[in-house]
């Protein structure tokens, strides 16, 4: 009778792990496209392929503690709480980065005219060994960014692991030694997940963008 038990014990065991692995997943889900989603999807993987399970909405950046341009300590906790549009630059850069930053400008403008909560903007450096916080407020300047975005930089391991979750590789160079920063901005959620991925050197872009975001603030 013992033995009976226990192999019921297992088989529940067993059924309660396959179920569990299932919902993890997704097997249970919708189909994964955007005709069968009415949400944004998740993004967490390289190969930048948009996901709707439930395993991928666990997915979170991680976490770090950096600087930004004024020289303050900020932490994860500043993509925790709001949406926020996420860019990569480099103070030395006078060819991508200023269109991407104006592209990105624009959409602030355009989000602010709807009249809804509007977004943070958070900007990476991919050269966080050479931009300090002085460095970075006189790119801001130079740049004419507004007063409210963050420039982060820091230890070049915490802002690896940071920009490794965003699928970007900041020691790429190009033939000439210039890093190979890309033109992506991400939006991220209120919970620290990808949930949109952009050209951010493209005006086109900028529809999809504000549209994006009022979807997420209409399943927020």
């Amino acid at each position: 009778m013992s033995l009976l038990k226990s192999l019921l014990l297992s088989m529940l065991s067993f059924i309660a792990t396959v179920v569990t692995l299932g919902w993890l997943t997704g097997a249970f889900a919708a189909p994964q496209n955007a005709l069968n989603n009415d949400k944004l999807p998740y993004y967490y993987q390289q190969d930048l392929q948009a996901h709707w399970d439930t395993w991928a909405s666990l997915q979170r950046i991680a976490t770090f503690e950096l600087i930004n341009q004024h020289a303050q300590e900020v932490d994860h906790g500043l993509l925790r709480g709001k949406a926020s549009f996420v860019g990569f630059f480099y103070a030395g850069c006078v060819t991508l980065c200023p269109i991407s930053l104006e592209v990105m400008r624009e959409l602030q403008t355009q989000i602010k005219q709807k009249s809804i909560a509007t977004p943070q903007f958070v900007l990476l450096t991919v050269t966080p060994d050479q931009d300090d916080a002085k460095t970075m407020a006189a790119y801001a300047n130079k740049l004419k960014l507004p007063a409210d975005w963050n420039m982060l930089t820091g230890d070049s391991r915490q802002m690896q692991k940071l920009t490794t979750s965003l699928m970007t590789d900041i020691n790429a160079r190009a033939s000439n030694g210039e890093p190979l920063h890309g033109q992506r901005a991400f939006l991220i959620d209120a919970m620290a997940r990808i949930r949109g991925i952009y050209d951010a050197s493209s005006m086109l872009e900028l529809r999809r963008m504000a549209g994006d975001y009022e979807r997420l603030m209409m399943e927020e």
